[in-house]
């Protein structure tokens, strides 16, 4: 974006608007294989696009996804070189589904105002932060 772009009056700043409400969340933070992987401060949009594209093609929830569909979904969650690291350190074809599923659970529970404090559950207060 130009200086001039940037100075243009404008009738609503979506870049402003969205700024300041993302300054004010907290990121969810998950634990998986050993490290701490701090999240978007909400559900990438990719997500819930893709779903609706699916449920318009026609696909039920249980469908599975192809590996480039699930592939894509992980990194816009954890980011790509993340998602790397953790298959080359053996994250698994069968914890896909949970870790997809849970990820959405924890963006549905804080918008709902019950994730508000991190869950520690099976957590390890001394494993490192990626």
């Amino acid at each position: 974006m130009t200086a001039a772009e940037q100075d243009e009056v404008v009738d609503y700043d979506f870049d402003e608007a969205w700024r300041e409400r993302k300054a004010a969340r907290v990121a969810p933070r998950i634990r998986l294989l050993g490290k701490v992987y701090t999240l978007p401060n909400s559900l990438p949009a990719k997500l819930i696009l893709f779903a609706v594209s699916a449920r318009r093609a026609g696909r039920v929830a249980s469908e599975e996804v192809n590996a480039e569909e699930a592939f894509d979904m992980l990194a816009a969650l954890l980011g790509e070189s993340n998602l790397r690291d953790l298959l080359d350190r053996g994250l698994e074809i069968d914890d896909l589904p949970d870790l997809l599923g849970t990820c959405q659970r924890v963006y549905q529970e804080r918008q709902s105002g019950n994730g508000s404090a991190p869950a520690t559950t099976g957590a390890n207060g001394s494993t490192p932060s990626a």
